[in-house]
This record gives structure tokens, C-alpha cells and sequence, in this order.
């Protein structure tokens, strides 16, 4: 058996030596790396270069209303300037589609919400993957939706709607803003934990839905909290609120459990997001910022006026939420055989 000759450069004396050298420089460029983040996370925001909150929806609807609740104190917490940026088109998809191929150097952040993040995954091919082009930054506001009735039906509460639901001789539709919104997420999540079979009615717009529902054109639909003035004005009856426990700002309404659907369980959130690469320093500074200014009492106020509960959360938290609901919601769009339009 011929063996090769010794050579000095493959002992191991000298791979351990090779191995520990290149050790030292992968864990000094490492802490380079870190030192580096830091360091421009304390000099961000500059002076005269503004952070842009990124709403992927018209002016003055729910996240519009957020985005310009937070953007004032938000400047006033990082020491530069912060604007909001409406860019509206397909429910958010564009926006979000945009947002995710954007510098990630902390100028840009994007107001996340359940269609685009944790729905639209398991509807259709998107040109972006929410887990891997997003970093979360925090959960900024939870809300349950409403489930209304026009006035002139005879559903007085959920139990008689359910009877009716069930009943042989009756069909029940319910309308909602499109396929993969939540309004249908929480009325097929209905009919799967209560054994209805209420039909799907889709809406290109929250005004005309809501106009449809107080004519009677269609009895029910689950509409977010912007509907509180049409209740209070007497053109819709309230019959629960979907969260798993009271919402703070409806004390008086019953949840969809308490009313009569054993954990039925749905909350409409909204929460801060930037692009996957932003420096976890940034990420950190952000959220710091963040947690501050939702817990101002002011700010509280504002979002409480628009049907909005101010909250908080790490980013890690965020994300874990975000992937929680990804999967729920991917379940429950396989067994209702939900298709994309």
C-alpha cells in the first residue's frame, strides 16, 4: 500500500491552529458586525431624512387613522421625522408587494395587516413571502370584528340567527369585502364551529356592503369597528363581538362564545413591520419607540375613538402571532374551501 508523503501543512497541528485563526476572525467580523449595527442605529433617523410609515390603504380608513395617530409622538420618540405614505391598491397587496423590496436601512417601515400577512398566503401566489421579507417590529392595535344585522330583520341575537341558519326552509347569506378579508375569515369560522351553511356574498367596498346590510339586501355580515356609528344611529343591530374575551371598548356586548359558539375566537390586529434586512439595532430602536407611544394616554384615546385597543408586543412576539395565525387561518381556508376570486 503506497502512502502519501507527510506534509507539514496538513498535520493536524496545524488544521487546529487553521480551525482556531479562522474562529477568531468569524467571531471578530461577528462583532464587528454588531458593533457596526449599533452604531448607525444611534444615528438613526438623520437629520433631515424622514421615516416613512407605509399604509397600503386610501386616507382615513383604520390603518390610515393608526399611521397618523403614532406618526407625531413617534417623531418626537426618535428625534427626526416621520410621514405617512398611503399606497393603495388591491387591499394592500401592492403596497405590501412594495414595501418588501425596499432599502432596508430603517427608513421605510410598513403597517402590516391580517390580509396580506397571515391570509393571502394560502389564496394565492404572492411576490413576496411575509416570514422571510418582513422583520416584525411590534403589534400596534387589536379590535374584534362586529357581527351586525340590518334593523328591519327579525334577528334579535345570535342564538336566532342560528336558528334560522339552521333551519331547512331558510338561506342565509352574509356579505363581506372580498374573498381572503376577514369578514369572510369570521363567517366561515361560524360556519365551522356552529354547523351553518350561510353563503358568501363579496363586496368591493366597505360602503356599499353596509349599505346592502341596512337595506336588507343581505341579512349579516362581520364588519370592523367603523360600523359603531351606524349602530348608535339605529341603521344596525349588534349581535356580538368575535374577540375570545370582551373587548374594553364593547364591555357590553357579548363575544360570539359567550353568545352561544363554543370557542369561537377572532381578533383584527394591526402591527408594524420593516424590511427583513433592517439591522436589528434599528428593529430594537424602533420598537422601543413604539412601545412608548402606544402607552401614551392620548394616543389611547384617538385609536379607542376609531374602535382601535392600543397595544404592544416585542417583535418577537409579533412574529410568533403573525406565523400563529398564518397556520389557523391556512386550516381553516383548506376545510371551507375558500378559493381566490
Amino acid at each position: 500500500m503506497t502512502h502519501a508523503p507527510y506534509s507539514p501543512s496538513s498535520s493536524p497541528r496545524t488544521d487546529r491552529r487553521r480551525c482556531m485563526v479562522h474562529g477568531v476572525a468569524v467571531l471578530a467580523a461577528a462583532c464587528t458586525l454588531a458593533l457596526g449595527g449599533a452604531a448607525h442605529a444611534e444615528s438613526w433617523p438623520e437629520a433631515g431624512k424622514p421615516v416613512r410609515i407605509v399604509v397600503g390603504f386610501p386616507a382615513g380608513g383604520g390603518v390610515d387613522v393608526l399611521a397618523r395617530a403614532v406618526s407625531v409622538p413617534l417623531a418626537k420618540e426618535l428625534g427626526g421625522t416621520v410621514i405617512v405614505e398611503n399606497r393603495p391598491g388591491a387591499g394592500g397587496l401592492l403596497a405590501t408587494e412594495w414595501a418588501a423590496k425596499q432599502p432596508a436601512d430603517g427608513y421605510t417601515v410598513y403597517l402590516a395587516t391580517p390580509g396580506s400577512f397571515t391570509i393571502w398566503p394560502s389564496l394565492r401566489k404572492l411576490n413576496y413571502e411575509p416570514a422571510k421579507d418582513f422583520a416584525p417590529v411590534s403589534l400596534m392595535v387589536t379590535m374584534p370584528n362586529l357581527l351586525v344585522t340590518g334593523t328591519q330583520t327579525p334577528y334579535k341575537d345570535v342564538a336566532s340567527l342560528l336558528a334560522a341558519a339552521k333551519a331547512p326552509d331558510t338561506k342565509i347569506d352574509y356579505a363581506s369585502g372580498g374573498v381572503g378579508t376577514i369578514g369572510q375569515i369570521a363567517a366561515e369560522q361560524l360556519n365551522m364551529l356552529a354547523g351553518t351553511k350561510m353563503m358568501h356574498v363579496p363586496y368591493k367596498g366597505t360602503a356599499p356592503l353596509l349599505t346592502d346590510v341596512i337595506g336588507g339586501v343581505v341579512p349579516v355580515t362581520f364588519s370592523d369597528p367603523s360600523a359603531m356609528s351606524l349602530i348608535e344611529g339605529g341603521k344596525l343591530r349588534l349581535l356580538a363581538q368575535t374577540s375570545a374575551k370582551r373587548s374594553r371598548l364593547f364591555p357590553d356586548t357579548p363575544t360570539m362564545a359567550e353568545a352561544g359558539v363554543p370557542g369561537y375566537d377572532l381578533s383584527n390586529w394591526y402591527g408594524m413591520v420593516a424590511p427583513a434586512a433592517t439591522p436589528k439595532a434599528i428593529v430594537d430602536k424602533l420598537n422601543g419607540a413604539m412601545v412608548k407611544v402606544m402607552a401614551l394616554p392620548e394616543v389611547q384615546k384617538q385609536l379607542a375613538g376609531a374602535g382601535m385597543e392600543a397595544i404592544s408586543s416585542t417583535p418577537a412576539e409579533f412574529g410568533k402571532h403573525m406565523a400563529t395565525e398564518r397556520a389557523r387561518w391556512a386550516d381553516l381556508i383548506a376545510k371551507a374551501n375558500i378559493r381566490p376570486e
